[in-house]
């Protein structure tokens, strides 16, 4: 008797208990949602004229622990085709933001690659609050500091473009097979079905059209670049990063070392024998490294006890209550008098501001807002500090993000606090200042909840 082996499985054979729909909220997305919808969220994000099968052998295996939604970027896929905007990646930030308050999920895990990880590393930066982990895969969008990594050229990403922009004009199988190719450390790892899924889509006009423009300031335009992460703001990512890397990636493992080193809690996986599209060609490995790397989070947390998310424990508005500083010698001093005036709000999209002034302030009592006398404005000056910008919590410890300052030296800098939410319901916050010097101290300041 002669056995027949079974047949090869396909995407949508992997992916038949899934559920694939459109979704309306400020943008029109396609999703791709398998999983139980009680597990932790995790979105996944796919790389520059890609779609959501990009992940058509992650999703499975992911959404045996995790709520997995796959997505379309705009401009890719079956997303909306209109509304382009040459800056790109604000868009893609707000769309995620727009998908995540549709499906009324706060908080997410992001894995992105490539541009999808550029826009992931961007959502952190802006609303920390609503992500718990990252995932970046052969990430695009980083610019390390001149020198960081020895050697290290940024390749030429604009030779690229005339044979992407032939792909649209005409998307035959071996054109968009040739393009697929070279994304991968052995091109015979692609399989037709990816080909063909990829040139379905590029046959629809609106999309070509659009992937045209698209693709042209991605490759070669300088708007989206006022965009890119830098060193410095990757500093500013707090949460768990997994940066999964493959060793025939175009821009060498040395970059994504230097990324998990530049985040505050980042680490580094490099698969073997594997290009750009990692979470493809090293499927398994992917699939393994980086369910292991979620679930940490969940293996912290006690079983049967209930995660206190950030949100639950900042978002608000906190009216200042008391402010003390006591030095290492003894002295007490409340730099804003007995009972001072002020409030800290946190939002749930990461955003912070501070305003606090003493109850007793004065007005101006000669000239107007700016034509006052010095010494009127310099009074309205030490009795009163505000700054806004972000916010990040880690452990024990909230860092603001300062954007603007009534103090301009605070501008572009962080203020980390330890914090403490007492059983009363107040909120302290702590500092050490100036430690080692004659003038150390501790800055108390007490919070409660309006």
């Amino acid at each position: 008797m002669t056995h027949t082996p079974a047949p090869t499985s396909t995407y949508w054979v992997d992916l038949i208990a899934t559920d694939v729909r459109i979704i309306q909220g400020k943008y029109r997305t396609r999703i791709l949602e398998a999983g139980r919808p009680d597990a932790p969220a995790l979105l996944l994000l796919h790389g520059t004229g890609g779609h959501l099968e990009n992940y058509a052998r992650n999703i499975a295996p992911l959404a045996e622990h995790f709520r997995v939604i796959a997505m379309d970027f705009l401009w890719h896929g079956r997303s909306q085709t209109e509304g382009y905007d040459p800056e790109v990646i604000p868009a893609l930030v707000d769309q995620i933001t727009d998908v995540l308050d549709v499906l009324g999920i706060g908080q997410a895990h992001l894995a992105g690659q490539s541009m999808g990880g550029w826009v992931a590393m961007q959502f952190a930066l802006q609303q920390p609050a609503r992500v718990r982990r990252l995932v970046l895969t052969t990430t695009m969008g980083y610019a390390p500091d001149t020198g960081a990594i020895p050697g290290y050229t940024e390749p030429d990403w604009a030779a690229n473009l005339p044979s992407s922009l032939e792909v649209l004009r005409t998307p035959s199988f071996d054109n968009v097979k040739t393009r697929m190719a070279r994304i991968l450390a052995n091109p015979a790892r692609l399989t037709d079905e990816a080909v063909l899924v990829r040139q379905a889509l590029y046959r629809q006009p609106a999309l070509a059209a659009v992937q045209a423009e698209f693709i042209t300031e991605y490759l070669a335009g300088s708007t989206i670049r006022q965009h890119i992460v830098t060193d410095a703001l990757a500093r500013r990512i707090t949460q768990p990063t997994l940066v999964y890397w493959g060793d025939k990636n175009r821009t060498p493992p040395a970059l994504g070392q230097h990324i998990a080193r530049q985040v505050q809690h980042g680490r580094f996986h490099c698969a073997a024998d594997t290009g750009h599209w990692a979470q493809f060609e090293s499927a398994d490995e992917y699939n393994a490294v980086v369910t292991a790397f979620l679930l940490e989070e969940q293996a912290a947390t006690p079983q049967g006890a209930q995660e206190m998310s950030i949100s639950e424990q900042f978002v608000g508005r906190w009216n200042l209550v008391a402010w003390e500083q006591r030095y290492d010698d003894g002295r007490l001093q409340k730099p804003m008098g007995e009972h001072p005036r002020g409030f800290i709000r946190y939002t749930a999209d990461g955003e912070m501001v501070v305003m606090i002034s003493r109850e007793d302030r004065r007005r101006f009592e000669k000239g107007g807002q700016w034509d006052a006398p010095d010494d009127e404005k310099a009074y309205a000056y030490n009795t009163m500090l505000s700054y806004a910008g972000r916010f990040s919590v880690e452990g024990d410890t909230v860092t603001h993000h300062v954007d603007m300052s009534l103090f301009p030296n605070w501008e572009g800098g962080v203020q980390k606090r330890k914090f403490e939410l007492k059983p009363d319901g107040t909120l302290e916050l702590t500092a050490r200042l100036e430690a080692g010097t004659p003038e150390a101290r501790t800055a108390a300041l007490v919070w409660r909840r309006a």
